[in-house]
């Protein structure tokens, strides 16, 4: 991967919300509905300002097409991990492919929690103590305990 496609990525997944980015009660994944949906329950949830929503809304819009594009690196890099262990490759090939993933993955994960606060940053306190009670129910990775 070149430099210019890595950091691509990274600016592209940068916008990413594991989080934020589950309605309550889930919702449609991979297609535009779910960018808006998330939106409609954040604004209504947290009373987001027209400004507030409006960056929300470009946040949203570039997580969902970061997600396709690493979700698509990822399978891609697994599928070539795949194709390594059914080759009966060398240990440094399979470790060389494992870190790869892991690589795509870990910077996926630093972008989202750097978009998450990002995102924190455009709150008043009270939307903030907001979130924060519903990420408390919700658990770590988004879902309910």
């Amino acid at each position: 991967m070149t430099r210019s496609s890595t950091l691509t990525l990274l600016l592209a997944s940068a916008l990413a919300f594991p989080v934020l980015a589950q309605p309550p009660q889930g919702g449609p994944h991979g297609d535009g509905h779910h960018a808006a949906g998330r939106l409609d329950f954040l604004s209504g949830y947290l009373a987001l300002s027209d400004s507030q929503k409006q960056q929300a809304q470009a946040f949203f819009s570039a997580a969902e097409a970061a997600r396709e594009s690493t979700r698509g690196q990822i399978e891609a890099a697994r599928e070539a991990l795949q194709t390594a262990v059914k080759s009966n490759a060398p240990n440094p090939v399979i470790d060389q492919r494992a870190a790869s993933i892991a690589a795509l993955e870990g910077q996926a994960l630093a972008l989202s929690a750097k978009a998450q606060r990002d995102f924190y940053q455009i709150l008043t306190p009270e939307q903030r103590t907001k979130l924060d009670t519903l990420q408390a129910r919700r658990g770590p990775r988004g879902h309910h305990p």
